[in-house]
């Protein structure tokens, strides 16, 4: 669902608008509902799947999306760095992004490096402004 949200409106889903969205409630006083953890594992899940349309991106020759993952994965990573995560397999997954934030960093060098992305550099940059 987060995956969806993006592609569709560049946004992440709220914890709410996915359980909406997948029918059931964000409290558990109210039956089936979304905890909280599984949310926030579908939110790092949602950053391995960017980091991968980053990459296939560049081979379909659109060179601007990779700075605009770059650029919402980064506010991602600097959201999770606030948490405390003491979950396990939450922290394991964190420290996933932390790899997915360096692959899509990589993939922004490179394209700067040839040169392919200059005009849309300078746009995102002063978007992010």
């Amino acid at each position: 669902m987060s995956v969806s949200a993006y592609l569709l409106f560049i946004v992440l889903g709220t914890h709410k608008a996915v359980a909406d969205i997948v029918g059931i409630e964000c409290d558990r006083d109210k039956g089936f509902y979304l905890d909280i953890e599984d949310y926030l594992s579908g939110v790092l899940t949602l950053a391995s799947e960017l980091s991968r349309l980053a990459m296939n991106s560049v081979t379909a020759g659109d060179y601007s999306r990779p700075l605009r993952i770059s650029s919402f994965i980064n506010e991602l990573d600097a959201g999770f760095r606030l948490l405390n995560l003491k979950n396990d397999s939450l922290r394991k997954r964190y420290d996933g992004l932390k790899y997915d934030v360096k692959k899509i960093e990589e993939v922004v060098y490179d394209l700067s490096i040839r040169g392919l992305n200059k005009e849309k550099t300078a746009e995102v940059v002063a978007t992010e402004k």
